[in-house]
């Protein structure tokens, strides 16, 4: 940083003063500490993989160091998902709101019913792609929740042929009219909830599209 202990350091020995700051790292970046100290280890290792990523950038000398470090961080977070045994569990994580750590007992019940419910938020893996953790967000269980919110309301899509996929998908652009208007005017009756749905909202954005440039 450019506090005056380090502007000092970094004057008097430049090189020790960065081997300090790579040392410094190695520690912060141990799993066994961030799994200790830390409330929220994967927004821990999202967050120093991030602060890795920009020093590897203006450290470019020890650029080699820093990502390893970052890649060790990275395998961290993933590695955590590798012991998630249910659906709920994956849900708590990837809706898990950093305000729960700090929070009283009333806000925490009501944090608790939003983490819990299978709905599409996904505040982790919004952060995720923001702190661009690849891994994180390929990884094959957060790949099938993503999955299932996308194809929420059309979950036997996937296993279907692609000919009942191609008509499936031909049935909803020829309706994304319909659908369009049950959302803006019935949105919470039937025919709205699934217009709602992202799989197909997807259709019918694509077929108001095609319609357009049709005309």
């Amino acid at each position: 940083c450019s506090c005056k202990d380090c502007l000092i350091e970094a004057k008097s020995d430049y090189l020790r003063h960065s081997r300090a700051r790579i040392n410094a790292y190695r520690a912060l970046a141990s799993p066994s500490l961030i799994a200790l100290s830390s409330r929220d280890p994967i927004l821990t290792a999202f967050q120093l993989s991030w602060e890795l990523r920009r020093l590897s950038r203006i450290e470019k000398e020890f650029a080699i160091e820093y990502r390893q470090l970052r890649e060790q961080v990275q395998t961290f977070a993933v590695n955590l998902l590798d012991h998630i045994r249910t659906s709920q569990e994956l849900r708590i994580i990837l809706n898990c709101d950093p305000l729960w750590f700090t929070s009283n007992k009333n806000e925490r019940e009501s944090l608790n019913s939003k983490m819990t419910t299978p709905g599409d938020n996904m505040d982790r893996i919004k952060l995720a792609i923001e702190f661009k953790q690849n891994q994180f967000v390929a990884h094959p269980s957060v790949q099938q929740i993503l999955g299932s919110v996308w194809y929420s309301g059309c979950d036997d899509f996937g296993r279907k042929g692609p000919i009942f996929q191609f008509f499936l998908v031909l049935w909803y652009s020829i309706l994304f009219p319909i659908h369009s208007i049950a959302l803006l005017l019935a949105p919470q009756s039937k025919l709205g909830i699934r217009a709602s749905k992202p799989f197909v909202q997807f259709i019918s954005h694509s077929a108001s599209y095609l319609f357009f440039l049709c005309k």
